[in-house]
């Protein structure tokens, strides 16, 4: 630190410590720990944050952080130094902090000084307007602790407010921050709190405001240094209420707060598979996703799309509420059972849709202050919002099986309905972009020619399907067959308007002169989704999503480097985003692409370690593994495709809980021996399931913790070329039919199951292939081999993979038959159940290349 800035602290302690007295700190308790942790030393600059409902702490891992308790920003740059007292000497906390420690319910820094450390613990009460830091001290040293601030009062972007103060209040030992009418509120203090700096009492500061808290070596050790902030858009009363709970009852808000994601963690879906990894990605998801959930007092709650620092701006990254993420992200939290967070999301969503029936796209948290809506262009301009919001309530239905919340809905879903028929101008059936807004793309040359976009063309026809299917169970005969009937109309045109039969792929969308727009995007993948395309042409866009050319090794690209529009770092023409890498991702495990899908899947959870600790980033570069700069660092559409995609991709689960139904399709990766699924919830039941595989045989444990019995329909991968000897049921043997898809067998059985329940499939003959996932570094290319597709036919299977010149790659092909050849690639080992095959690229071959490896098997 420089001389002038040491001499001015120094000063500043003489000065303002005159009047210090002992304080009353709360003694300390053991702080909670849970099954969730990650930790590292620190990266200065790396995001770091901690939730409430209503509040967060965003910072980074040096120390400065912004506080949020909604809806304002009440101060940015919030730090702490230290000053020891005998020595006169000021220590910078960004210059000694050297540990952080990650948990769903706290973040705890580190600092760490020869004659001292502090833990700064962070924790945002779950439900209460405020936050509360806990400094845990062991010095040797008299030690006083200062927290500095720049004070802030400003509801989020684009709202404002004009005349801001502050002041020290010495009786509570707090700073006020407040404007002209006294409305708006926030205290920031501790009970040992002693001002720092000065200021004039009817502005704010030109410089930060900082409080001084002294700490003595002996006493420290039995206290917490709590610091307290609260917030009120209702006078100064009830933030001084808020601040007094804070303080009361902290260890009680702290309890809460731990047991609310013990309970995410413990009580809702949990999936053991033998990759450590991915099952923690998975928990760390649901944490992600359940923070989404947030309680602005003068909106209401709902679901917000991600956070991020707001820097010089109030917008701290997507931290408001929208529509399409609130859809998205909805079915991952139906995925694991927490059903009345999506119910309130939903209704969020549906108090603030527009009289003519269209469904909003966003909403700033500062919306009270201003005509948002009225004025503001950005509430309805979104098109794919009002299909995507019928089809949400239609799974949220079919997961829970909350019929009232449907009817109560129904109103508003055929208002709905009825602005996506408005947006169809000619009759096709789609919904157009020059009618109703924007859809797949929010910028760039694409738009000034886009009439449909390929994304909200199957949002139009999944809508249609859903409405006739809701309409029946309505009641309401003539509406449901109208819908019936345009949704064969609108199919029918998105499968023939825009398959590009030259090009064998389908059109990123229909233009206006009603011709099909050729560029190669990722956005196919939405009718893949709905299966709304035929086996054969889907095999086209599938084999272009797993090639080099659309994936990279950590995800898939939003549009073809071929293509001439294409720049890696642009938002919309060549960046990575995980939310489209999951939608390709459950698009191929629907066609049978399993190997493709894992690893993308895969590349989804390990985006989960690299940046924020727990946390997924919003968008990667086109060509270098490195989010960028742009990037929010926790995207909840990023962490919410690991659980989709494990959940209803991998494993196939899904329902209905009005049928008693449950799908099971699971399609473990070849070197999986087990999976165990905890608390799996249709409706009000929870079930357990056990999967056993062994070279001879897949066993399905299941107990059910329903009162009645429920059907389950399973239909488990057994592997490429398999013959299946019998199927057993609690022992006794079942009928059931073959599924095959290029070689690779299902057995497909349907079953009643209550209590416990076994199912046995014996099989022999058995082939997987396992390729072992690759994680790049940050800044790497892409490099790893892809697996386009794989084909078993006449003993032969046929892998067409594409590598990169000059490498070598190793993948396990795990069965028992023996190997009579092999082509395009060599035997490295081959043991009784696992041969091990190396593929090489000629050295002098640029970039990546396609070959198919063709491995004879004995009969």
């Amino acid at each position: 630190m420089k001389k002038v800035s040491l001499f001015f602290w120094i000063l500043c302690f003489h000065f303002f410590s005159a009047g210090g007295s002992e304080a009353d700190f709360p003694e300390k308790f053991s702080l909670k720990t849970g099954e969730l942790h990650l930790a590292r030393t620190v990266q200065p600059g790396r995001y770091f944050e901690s939730l409430g409902q209503k509040s967060a702490v965003l910072g980074t891992e040096d120390g400065n952080t912004e506080i949020w308790i909604y809806p304002y920003k009440v101060l940015h740059n919030f730090q702490l130094y230290f000053l020891i007292e005998e020595d006169n000497k000021i220590v910078d906390g960004r210059e000694v902090v050297n540990r952080i420690d990650v948990y769903p319910h706290q973040t705890t820094l580190r600092y760490v000084h020869s004659s001292f450390t502090v833990k700064e613990t962070f924790f945002s009460p779950l439900r209460e307007s405020g936050v509360v830091i806990l400094l845990s001290v062991e010095s040797i040293k008299p030690l006083s602790i200062i927290a500095s601030f720049t004070p802030d009062l400003k509801p989020m972007w684009p709202a404002g407010l004009g005349g801001q103060y502050s002041y020290w209040d010495s009786g509570k030992k707090y700073f006020v921050i407040s404007e002209g009418t006294g409305k708006n509120v926030a205290l920031v203090g501790s009970p040992g709190g002693e001002r720092f700096s000065s200021g004039p009492a009817h502005a704010l500061p030109e410089g930060d405001m900082k409080m001084r808290i002294h700490v003595e070596p002996k006493a420290s050790k039995q206290v917490f240094i709590p610091i307290f902030i609260s917030a009120s858009f209702d006078g100064r009363r009830r933030a001084e209420n808020i601040y007094s709970r804070l303080g009361r009852d902290f260890e009680e808000l702290y309890s809460g707060t731990f047991n609310h994601y013990e309970s995410l963690v413990k009580d809702y879906l949990s999936v053991q598979t033998p990759d450590r990894s991915l099952n923690q990605a998975f928990q760390w998801a649901k944490v992600a996703v359940d923070k989404a959930f947030v309680c602005n007092p003068q909106l209401g709650c709902g679901l917000v799309a991600g956070y991020g620092l707001s820097g010089r701006s109030e917008r701290p990254g997507f931290a408001w509420f929208f529509g399409g993420d609130t859809f998205f992200n909805s079915w991952a939290i139906n995925s694991y059972g927490s059903f009345n967070v999506t119910r309130q999301g939903l209704a969020f969503i549906r108090k603030n849709q527009r009289e003519d029936g269209k469904i909003m796209h966003e909403l700033s948290q500062g919306a009270a202050f201003i005509p948002w809506f009225e004025k503001y262009p950005y509430g309805f301009y979104h098109a794919e919002t009002s299909p995507y919001y019928i089809i949400s309530l239609n799974d949220y239905l079919k997961w829970s099986g909350d019929l009232e919340f449907i009817k109560e809905s129904w109103p508003s879903i055929k208002k709905a309905y009825k602005y996506v028929l408005s947006s169809d101008t000619d009759g096709d059936g789609l919904m157009e972009n020059t009618v109703a807004g924007l859809a797949a793309l929010e910028l760039g040359a694409f738009l000034k020619k886009t009439k449909s976009d390929i994304y909200l063309a199957a949002l139009s026809v999944e809508a249609h399907r859903v409405l006739s299917e809701l309409a029946n169970l309505m009641g309401e005969k003539k509406l449901s067959r109208g819908a019936e009937k345009t949704y064969t109309k609108a199919l029918e045109t998105l499968r023939n308007k825009f398959w590009v039969e030259a090009e064998k792929k389908y059109a990123h969308a229909l233009t206006v002169e009603d011709k099909p727009l050729a560029e190669t995007t990722v956005w196919p993948f939405m009718p893949l989704f709905f299966k709304q395309f035929p086996q054969k042409r889907a095999n086209y866009i599938l084999d272009l999503f797993a090639s080099s050319e659309m994936s990279t090794d950590w995800g898939v690209r939003s549009l073809s480097p071929k293509s001439s529009y294409y720049d890696p770092l642009n938002y919309n023409y060549g960046t990575v985003w995980p939310f489209l890498t999951g939608y390709v991702c459950l698009s191929e495990y629907n066609y049978g692409r399993s190997h493709a899908g894992y690893s993308h899947l895969m590349s989804l959870a390990y985006n989960t370690f690299i940046d924020a600790l727990g946390f997924c980033p919003e968008l990667f570069s086109g060509e270098f593994f490195k989010p960028i700069e742009a990037s929010v660092p926790h995207q909840i559409f990023s962490s919410s495709p690991v659980i989709t995609c494990l959940v209803r991709g991998l494993l196939g689960l899904g329902g209905n809980a009005l049928k008693s139904e449950i799908k099971f399709r699971p399609s473990l990766p070849g070197s999986w021996d087990r999976v165990k699924v905890r608390n799996f919830r249709i409706g009000k039941d929870i079930f357990h399931f056990n999967l056993l595989r062994s070279e001879k045989k897949l066993i399905c444990q299941i107990d059910s913790e329903a009162i009645a019995p429920y059907r389950i329909f399973f239909c488990p991968s057994l592997g490429y070329g398999t013959h299946v000897k019998a199927v057993k049921v609690n022992g006794k043997e079942k009928d059931f039919r073959i599924e095959e898809n290029s070689g690779e067998v299902r057995a497909v059985l349907d079953c009643e199951i209550k209590g416990n329940t076994s199912i046995e499939i014996l099989t022999e003959k058995s082939i997987f292939i396992h390729l072992p996932p690759f994680f790049p570094q940050i800044g790497d290319k892409t490099t790893g081999l892809k697996i386009i597709r794989a084909q078993y036919k006449n003993n032969q299977l046929g892998i067409l993979v594409e590598g990169l010149g000059g490498k070598e790659y190793c993948l396990s092909l795990l069965t028992t038959r023996p190997v009579h050849s092999v082509l395009e690639a060599e035997m490295e080992e081959a043991e009784k159940l696992e041969k091990k095959i190396k593929i090489r690229f000629k050295r002098n071959e640029e970039g990546y290349t396609r070959k198919e490896v063709i491995i004879q098997f004995g009969k």
